[in-house]
Formats: C-alpha cells, structure tokens, sequence
C-alpha cells in the first residue's frame, strides 16, 4: 500500500466525509438536552484518549516506537484540553480550544503529515479521526455559543504557549524531531512558505505573527460583543 497526496481522490474524500459527520454532530447537539450534551462531550473525550492508547500499543507492538511516538504537537495536548473542559469547562479551557485547538486540528486537516502512512493502515485511519473527532468536539460547543470566548482572555492561550513550547523545542532540538513543527516546517504546507520566505532564523517569528493575525480574524466577531 502507498501514500497519498494533498487532495487527491483519498483526500478529498476523508475531508467530505468529515464535513458531513461534523454536520451530523452539531444538529444531535444542538437538539440534545444539556444532559446528553455532557455525555456527548465526555464520550468524545473518552474516544480520543482510547484513539491515543491504541496508537502507543500499536506502534508498542510493532516496534516502531520512537521518540517520535509521545502525543506532543498541539492536537496531541489537545486530548488533555477536551477532558479538562469536559468535566471542568473554563474560560481558561474555552481559550485554548478555540484559539489553538481548533485550527491546529483544521490545518492538520488540509494540510495532513501523515500522508507518507500507506492508505487504509492504522495510523492512516487514526490520524484523520483523530483530528475530526478534535473538530468535532469543539464546533458544536462553538455553534451553540456555550463557549465563553473574549479576546481579553488570549493571554491564557499565550501562556499555554509559553508553558509547552520551550521545552518542546529544547526536545525536538535533543531528539531530533519535530513536534509543533517548531524546528522545520512540513513541505508542501504553508509552513514551509514561511520557512522560504523568512529563512531557518526567522521562522519561528513569522509562524508567531501568522498566529496573531489568525487570532484578530477569529477573536473579530467577539470584538463587539465582548467590550468592557
């Protein structure tokens, strides 16, 4: 078995599939009651923690587990957000999901880096669930507004920031891997736009201004609504 590429036939058809699944999630959670809505958000919860402790006892198993293998990108720490706000839901856990998880999950989406796993293998099928199911606990929770969103509170977004990445980087620099893709970008994505334009030295500045210019557009809607 082989690969695929960006939007190919294999793609393209992951990403309608999604779309459509998504759409099935948020009309059963916008016509559930608030009780079902709980256990909804903690089975999601529930399956992508099972998704992740599959895939370590898969690659366990297999003897591929590596350095590579903990669940250190964005939408792996985002497993630890989505039960945080399950059982717990904040300000603090709203902010994250919204200003890192959910893009992070979408462009992972669009733009995937496991397209090198063999089409149909098992990390393959993981990681485009993996993401979905990350999508598809948030957008229902952002569909019907029972996200406390206020752009005075991305400071706590910055400092989830500045708590993971530096000793992310300093791991990535040790190991050499790449998680957050913060030592290299992905070829073929954006991120390497970035890495062309602005060089090795001025990556990491421009992927933190690309942020910023992502969170004005995200946070515009609540501009108005959230003053004082």
């Amino acid at each position: 078995m082989i690969g695929f590429t960006l939007f190919d036939s294999t793609h393209i058809i992951w990403l309608v599939s999604i779309s459509s699944a998504l759409i099935f999630s948020i009309y059963f959670y916008k016509f559930s009651n608030i009780v079902n809505q709980r256990i909804y958000l903690k089975c999601i919860f529930w399956l992508l923690l099972v998704l992740e402790c599959a895939k370590q006892l898969f690659l366990l198993v297999q003897g591929q587990y590596s350095y590579w293998s903990p669940p250190l990108h964005l939408c792996g720490l985002g497993i630890f957000i989505t039960g945080w706000h399950a059982y717990f839901g904040s300000r603090t856990t709203a902010t994250i999901l919204y200003a890192l998880t959910l893009p992070g999950a979408a462009i992972a989406l669009i733009f995937p880096g496991w397209t090198a796993d063999p089409v149909g293998s098992f990390l393959h099928v993981h990681s485009f669930l993996f993401h979905a199911l990350l999508l598809a606990f948030i957008i229902p929770l952002l569909v019907t507004k029972q996200l406390d969103l206020r752009w005075q509170d991305l400071w706590r977004a910055v400092v989830f920031l500045a708590l993971t990445v530096p000793s992310i980087y300093l791991y990535n620099s040790h190991f050499q891997t790449n998680f957050m893709f913060l030592n290299r970008p992905v070829s073929g994505t954006p991120l390497q736009w970035l890495f062309d334009g602005f060089g090795a030295s001025g990556y990491l500045m421009s992927l933190a201004l690309v942020l910023l210019l992502l969170w004005i557009l995200m946070y515009l809607p609540f501009s108005k609504s959230n003053k004082g």
